[in-house]
């Protein structure tokens, strides 16, 4: 069965960046990952003697696109098709009696989160936190399982400060189960296969359990095991679960954590989640997700909803070509390119992608000879095919993500830039010939220049 462990055997080693000295985890792993970013370096970052534990602790896995897409098995440029064919033709996950991550069982009194190298990760963090847990749980009405990523403040043995996004899901789930007078029973997986980190990231109707969208990722059913002390399923070639509760009516403090703005944000639900078991294979690898505004954090937040912002995009505008929520933006930037517009089309998309996606805040529209995956490209678009008078919109007041620290009062203003060349534009763009970028291309990656 696919697991995280199946899929770092089949990578390149070329891809693993291994650190075999003893190594302190506290800021060092986060520190090391910017650095890579910085010099466009995305290997995956193995550290196999992190002091103080005896596991490797692994990370940076989903810090380039190619990878990600062999998660899902496929190429870069298939990505979209293959993600929505997965929405379309979800795989129920199935049950099954045991597996590898209940091999090591601990309950009671023998619960100690303090066993597993959960790490700080900003000078700023109020402790160390778990930001790769996926959390499980199921609609306290339908029963239908949810996978979302809250951040985990470790403040006990076996206890943790937790912030639910205030709009999503497993908030909402708890809402319920509070007017009930129930906690909200949830388990946190850590390392599994990366197609389920996929499928935890998406944003789908609740009444979709993402386990069936990786599942098609795969090309087989999630293979789930019952849990010891909850009434809950999770995959059972994970490396780590926490068995626990969400408490109901209980708040304290929690954060500041270094979130995906790049800045260090009090903003929390301030929820409390009880640890009630711990299970874990025999001898477990331990998945990070580097936090804050680090590409692994931002690509692994934004692959799901690009294809599925650029598919129902598509079904209004069929010429649209790309998609593309640049790193620069965090989630709340947005270039989109297309095939010959006609004249208002441009800010028609732009529109249309403001609604679809609450967080967009600025958005771009180029022609298709621009690469919207290059800044510098759709720079050069904004500075040569854009005027300001007239090729621009701005909508003051709408709904927005209140992570964003410019927002007031959970609003912000939307600005729409058309750098779309006019119908009867009469510039060419500067060419060269096909063999001529051959050549240089081939003598600058060592190959043959005659």
């Amino acid at each position: 069965m696919p697991s995280l462990r199946t899929f770092l055997a089949e990578l390149p080693e070329s891809e693993i960046l291994r650190i075999a000295e003893p190594t302190e985890l506290d800021y060092r792993k986060t520190a090391l990952a910017l650095e890579l970013d910085a010099r466009k370096r995305f290997p995956v970052i193995c550290f196999e003697q992190p002091v103080g534990h005896d596991v490797q602790v692994i990370t940076n896995l989903f810090a380039e696109r190619g990878r990600i897409a062999r998660m899902a098995g496929t190429t870069r440029q298939d990505f979209s098709r293959t993600w929505n064919h997965a929405i379309d033709h979800p795989l129920a996950a199935k049950i099954v009696g045991g597996g590898p991550v209940q091999e090591v069982v601990q309950t009671g009194e023998q619960v100690d989160v303090g066993i597993l190298p959960i790490s700080r990760h900003f000078a700023g963090d109020a402790g160390r936190y778990i930001s790769s847990g996926i959390l499980i749980c199921k609609d306290p009405d339908t029963g239908v399982r949810n996978l979302s990523f809250q951040r985990l403040q470790m403040k006990g043995p076996n206890r943790f400060g937790a912030s639910l996004h205030s709009r999503g899901h497993i908030w909402e789930h708890l809402q319920r189960a509070e007017a009930r007078g129930k906690n909200l029973e949830v388990a946190v997986v850590i390392g599994a296969h990366p197609a389920l980190y996929l499928a935890g990231a998406a944003k789908v109707a609740m009444e979709i359990d993402e386990l069936g969208i990786a599942g098609a990722l795969l090309g087989a059913p999630v293979e789930l095991v019952k849990c010891k002390t909850i009434d809950m399923e999770v995959p059972a070639e994970a490396e780590y679960v926490l068995e626990g509760e969400l408490l109901a009516g209980v708040q304290e403090d929690e954060g500041p954590f270094g979130e995906y703005t790049g800045y260090s944000t009090y903003r929390s639900t301030r929820n409390v989640f009880l640890v009630k078991a711990i299970t874990r294979r025999a001898r477990p690898i331990f998945l990070d997700i580097v936090p804050g505004w680090s590409n692994e954090h931002l690509l692994l937040g934004r692959s799901a909803k690009e294809a599925l912002v650029f598919r129902r995009l598509k079904e209004m505008v069929p010429n649209l070509v790309a998609l593309n929520y640049p790193k620069s933006g965090t989630h709340f930037h947005a270039y989109l390119s297309l095939n010959k517009p006609v004249a208002g089309q441009a800010r028609h998309a732009l529109m249309l992608l403001f609604g679809l996606d609450s967080y967009i805040k600025f958005a771009v529209a180029v022609d298709d000879d621009i690469d919207v995956y290059d800044d510098d490209d759709v720079l050069w678009a904004m500075a040569t095919r854009f005027q300001a008078d007239t090729d621009m919109f701005m909508v003051p007041k709408v709904f927005c993500n209140r992570l964003d620290p410019s927002a007031i009062d959970g609003m912000s203003a939307k600005l729409g830039i058309d750098a779309t060349a006019p119908p009867d534009w009469d510039v060419k763009r500067t060419e060269l010939p096909a063999d001529a970028v051959q050549w240089a291309r081939a003598l600058l990656d060592g190959g043959r220049s005659d």
